[in-house]
């Protein structure tokens, strides 16, 4: 009788994959995370060291994007499909890339802080990103948490519409034409922002569906 093969001390670790790629996704999604905080606070606060802050966030988020990029092109075997693992990474990466957008608008525009409405969107964005975080930290762990955090991301952009709708709607009750177009500008920006999360968790869903 030939002896028996330990498939667990050789075979499984031919194709056990060499780059965790759920804590690269982890680590991006934390640095996405840790940027649009960044810009909540300098929308609350107003200072430049705040503004530079999203920036260098962004760069940084970049790295790890570009970083998960490389390993998925060394690697042979990867957890779940390849090209969801990539298509999550550049998805993070527009929501980061948003809010450098939003902070480069109200820079350019000088929009005042005083805007109550731009707080409570910057903290809804800030809400559905940090689902999204959550969704991924479990999302090799506990698929069924992860899809939950992912869903409770998209619905913050449902609370984020409520806020946008009744922002606009005083915006145009302004006499102030040159405020209302430059203010409404940044709405804008937030918005795509928020759609931005809301594809990241419908992503995220179907890549969980998809492997369980």
């Amino acid at each position: 009788m030939s002896p028996s093969v330990d498939k667990s001390s050789w075979l499984a670790k031919v194709f056990e994959p060499k780059t965790d790629f759920f804590a690269l996704l982890n680590v991006q999604s934390a640095s996405t995370l840790e940027g649009m905080i960044a810009l909540e606070d300098w929308i609350n606060e107003g200072t430049f060291e705040r503004c530079q802050k999203v920036r260098d966030i962004e760069n940084d988020a970049d790295e790890h994007k570009l970083e998960l990029e490389r390993k998925l092109v060394e690697s042979f075997i990867t957890p779940f499909d390849r090209e969801d693992i990539y298509d999550l990474s550049v998805k993070l990466d527009e929501v980061i890339n948003s809010a450098k957008t939003i902070a480069r608008e109200i820079e350019a525009l000088e929009i005042k802080n005083s805007d109550s409405y731009l707080k409570e969107m910057a903290a809804t964005l800030v809400e559905g990103t940090r689902c999204l975080n959550q969704a991924f930290i479990h999302l090799q762990s506990n698929p069924v948490e992860a899809s939950n955090q992912a869903t409770l991301a998209r619905k913050s952009e449902n609370r984020f519409a409520k806020i946008y709708r009744q922002a606009m709607k005083n915006l145009f009750t302004l006499d102030d034409f040159k405020t209302l177009l430059k203010t409404r500008e940044v709405y804008t920006c937030m918005v795509s922002c928020a759609t931005k999360i809301d594809i990241v968790g419908e992503k995220l869903v179907h890549v969980i569906v998809k492997t369980s």
